[in-house]
């Protein structure tokens, strides 16, 4: 029986486009509405703006008003602190009341009438301070008598009424559309609300025709799931194993190859002893040539010195393979770690370097929680901060930067040194077994970075590198909040 019939997708595509169109008709009517609600709300700021700019001019004219009355009732100048703060105010409300009407042609008229009022009513107030401070006071009082001020700013008075009035009959107008198209988007909305549940219970009503051929694939694919999981658990267990035995392998190896290395270093003392004792009777016999006193005191010693020289430097790789064996071994335990603490136990450990070279180590105040396995994350931090140390460059001081970070699930470690750098071409190479970049000045065997990525990818995380030549190096450890332990992460 298939799984769905041609009607079935018929009548469900059916639903879903007729319900699909109807949501989109709600959307399409709501943006709608929603942009000229906008507009009739912003209509209705500037509205109330204009009012009370209006307000305010009218308030600076009468403000200027008192302070000339009472430095002409007076004569002490103090009283002029109002008429002086009012022009500036009268100059910025005409200004902002020049932008906001720019577009209504009729409202600027009644706002160059208004300017004009003003400028008048402005420069009587002036004339008769003017005249005040000249003696005039009488001169000037009998301007204010004539009764020309008090009809300016009558005028001024209508006209600024005028302004406010239009303003309050748009902003009452704006509020009605603005109403009236809240309760249009609420008819809208049910409407269309009603349709998709219509939709929908015809949807509902053509998927349950089809349950009983559901549940019947389902069961069929459980059972194929079922299969699919034991596949892989025995896939799982058969790379656990094979993991298993590649770790017992290179520790075998490593000691396998140890033992002729330790036969070579004793025999190589005992020819050494035999040279001692050999060289005394060559040198002593003068029937031999000299090539026999040369091979007593020179080449048998530089053979010896290559010997123990190709000797070390195999024991030392055996050793490196035997640690990262060891560690690919080692049961991680997750513990909360204070990772200040870890970076101060990682400076302290290099200090008698960066004192001898003049380098210091900054180290954050704070960092954030992590739980993780402490000992593998000491040997990442120390190993990536003494290569820091060691690669710094000797024409200026050096200086090493410990910084942290953090996302929801992740922490993030940024060492970052004013080193010589590392070519772009050698930043994957640095990580890989044995393999070293840059100039080979200084002691090691290439197995640093490649243990401290196998440590952090055992741990969870990645390490990376940013660097340039001649101007530092940043490596990031990047670690999840939570160590999570599972069956690689133990000893079998």
């Amino acid at each position: 029986m298939p799984l769905f019939s041609s009607a079935f997708a018929r009548r469900t595509v059916a639903f879903l486009v007729a319900g699909v169109l109807a949501l989109l008709a709600i959307v399409a009517v709501s943006a709608w509405l929603s942009v000229r609600t906008a507009q009739h709300a912003e209509t209705a700021i500037v509205e109330r703006q204009i009012r009370s700019l209006a307000t305010s001019l009218l308030s600076a004219a009468l403000d200027a008003e008192t302070g000339q009355r009472g430095f002409l009732l007076t004569g002490e100048p103090r009283y002029l602190g109002p008429f002086e703060r009012s022009q500036p105010r009268i100059r910025n409300d005409l200004a902002a009341l020049r932008t906001l009407l720019a577009d209504d042609p009729r409202q600027m008229a009644v706002l160059n009438d208004i300017s004009t009022v003003l400028d008048q009513k402005m420069s009587e107030l002036s004339e008769t301070i003017e005249m005040a401070r000249n003696g005039r006071r009488d001169d000037a009082v009998n301007v204010v008598l004539s009764d020309r001020g008090r009809l300016l700013m009558e005028r001024a008075r209508v006209q600024l009424g005028i302004l406010n009035a239009n303003a309050e009959g748009r902003v009452t107008s704006r509020l009605q559309e603005v109403n009236d198209g809240a309760e249009l988007l609420t008819w809208v909305t049910a409407a269309g609300s009603l349709l998709i549940l219509l939709f929908a219970g015809g949807a509902s009503w053509t998927v349950l025709q089809y349950t009983r051929q559901l549940m019947a694939a389902r069961l069929e694919l459980q059972g194929m799931n079922a299969s699919l999981e034991e596949r892989v658990i025995e896939r799982t267990e058969a790379l656990t194993r094979a993991n298993e035995e590649i770790q017992r392998f290179a520790y075998i190896v490593s000691h396998d190859l140890r033992s002729p290395l330790v036969n070579i270093m004793g025999f190589t003392s005992e020819l050494e002893a035999a040279m001692k004792t050999v060289g005394p009777y060559v040198a002593g016999d003068q029937s031999l040539a000299a090539k026999a006193k040369l091979a007593t005191e020179e080449d048998i010693p530089e053979a010896l010195r290559f010997i123990r020289a190709s000797t070390g430097k195999m024991d030392g790789l055996i050793n490196a393979i035997l640690k990262l064996s060891r560690e690919g071994r080692r049961e991680l335990r997750a513990e909360p770690v204070n990772l200040v603490g870890l970076f101060e136990t990682a400076a302290a450990s290099v200090r008698h370097q960066t004192e001898e070279v003049g380098a210091e180590i900054s180290i954050p105040s704070t960092a954030p929680a992590v739980v993780t396995d402490r000992l593998a994350l000491e040997q990442v931090v120390g190993n990536v901060v003494d290569n820091a140390v060691k690669y710094l460059a000797r024409d200026r001081p050096g200086r090493i930067v410990i910084t942290t970070g953090e996302t929801a699930r992740r922490v993030h470690i940024d060492i970052t040194d004013n080193g010589r750098g590392i070519a772009e071409q050698d930043h994957e190479r640095i990580f890989e077994l044995f393999r070293r970049a840059g100039a080979q000045d200084r002691p090691g065997e290439g197995i640093g970075l490649a243990h401290v990525r196998a440590l952090v990818r055992r741990l969870g995380g990645d390490i990376t590198v940013q660097s340039e030549l001649g101007r530092g190096t940043t490596f990031r450890i990047d670690l999840p909040r939570r160590l999570r332990l599972t069956d690689n992460s133990k000893t079998k």
